[in-house]
């Protein structure tokens, strides 16, 4: 019914959320919707939850910069930052799914929470109220990343491994070749 509805001026707007949370290291969400209040009424079935997400991170502020992290665990450090997740219509609402794992880097010190994201748009039944839904859920385990050198014998180990697996093969096949080969050929003889 209210579909390709169009935004006027007052959408442009929308209220700055910003805080602290502190939780268990259990699985659990957060829920953003507008309340009526003594002095605004809502039609709260109405409303839209887009939003912008200037910053959103687990754990406290890291003791070293985030920015001596290699780059492909830096994108995965605060992934939703400066990202909008934005409906186009009434009654729909985006709910996000982070998995989050907690990081050491041996070498540098730092540690971080390494997240993935991933957002799906809700439809909503008529008289239901919008909510953007963050579920988190914190891994109970811990990744260690450490930068390790290969010894002179572990290229030597690897390279008889393949020697030696390359040599099995062309062993096993040519015992194979032998077999068909002969049972080939006394087959040709029994007919002839």
């Amino acid at each position: 019914m209210h579909s390709g509805a169009q935004y006027h001026e007052m959408f442009k707007e929308g209220c700055r959320l910003s805080g602290q949370i502190e939780a268990a290291r259990v699985p659990g969400t957060v829920h953003l919707q507008a309340v009526n209040t003594k002095e605004k009424t809502l039609n709260l079935a109405f409303t839209n939850v887009s939003h912008h997400v200037h910053h959103f991170s687990f754990g406290e502020a890291p003791r070293r910069s985030i920015y001596s992290l290699p780059a492909e665990y830096k994108r995965h450090v605060n992934p939703l930052d400066g990202r909008t997740f934005a409906v186009d219509k009434f009654h729909l609402a985006p709910q996000h799914y982070i998995k989050v794992v907690h990081t050491r880097f041996e070498t540098t010190g730092v540690r971080s929470y390494q997240q993935t994201h991933q957002w799906s748009i809700r439809m909503l039944q008529r008289k239901t109220i919008p909510q953007a839904k963050f579920s988190y859920d914190l891994s109970p385990v811990e990744v260690v990343v450490s930068k390790g050198d290969r010894r002179w014998y572990d290229f030597v180990t690897s390279l008889l491994a393949i020697i030696g697996g390359a040599f099995t093969v062309m062993s096993m096949s040519a015992g194979f070749l032998n077999f068909a080969s002969a049972q080939f050929k006394a087959s040709i003889n029994k007919l002839g």
